[in-house]
């Protein structure tokens, strides 16, 4: 079977396999990344005393949170791309990190430094049930016999 161009079309191709929602749920992380490094080139070009209120919604991360969605960024990125048997372990560890973070926002004065309010805090509770969800989703596929 061929496909336009004279191309053995995917549904010919035996070495042709499905790539698991896990390494996709990881490869977004390239959000984090992309996010990270813009904010920290703002603050950079700004001033790291620059107010994360005067950045567009969606962005208004303090420096140590921008860097922080930066290393997970890179870690993610790399887990999804390059070394995808990481990508369960990459969510597992990203949704307990998340989880911290939502529960250090929403319910204590705790922040590890960083600016948490409410609708960053929203953000990470939006992250953290699917991304646990992937994750045990993940796990539970990897322990299936073949």
């Amino acid at each position: 079977m061929t496909g336009e161009v004279g191309r053995p079309s995917i549904q010919a191709r035996p070495d042709a396999r499905r790539v698991p929602l896990v390494v996709w749920a990881a490869r977004l992380s390239v959000y984090f990344l992309l996010q990270g490094a813009l904010l920290l080139l703002a603050y950079a070009y700004y001033g790291f005393d620059t107010d994360p209120q005067s950045f567009p919604p969606g962005q208004r991360l303090d420096p140590l949170h921008a860097a922080v969605h930066l290393l997970w960024g890179i870690a993610g990125t790399y887990a999804g791309f390059v070394r995808p048997q990481l990508a369960t372990a990459f969510m597992l560890a990203f949704a307990a990190f998340y989880t911290l973070l939502a529960i250090l926002g929403t319910f204590t004065n705790q922040h590890l430094g960083m600016h948490l309010d409410t609708p960053v805090n929203l953000f990470h509770w939006s992250l953290v049930f699917p991304a646990w969800a992937i994750g045990l989703y993940g796990l539970w596929r990897e322990r299936q016999p073949r």
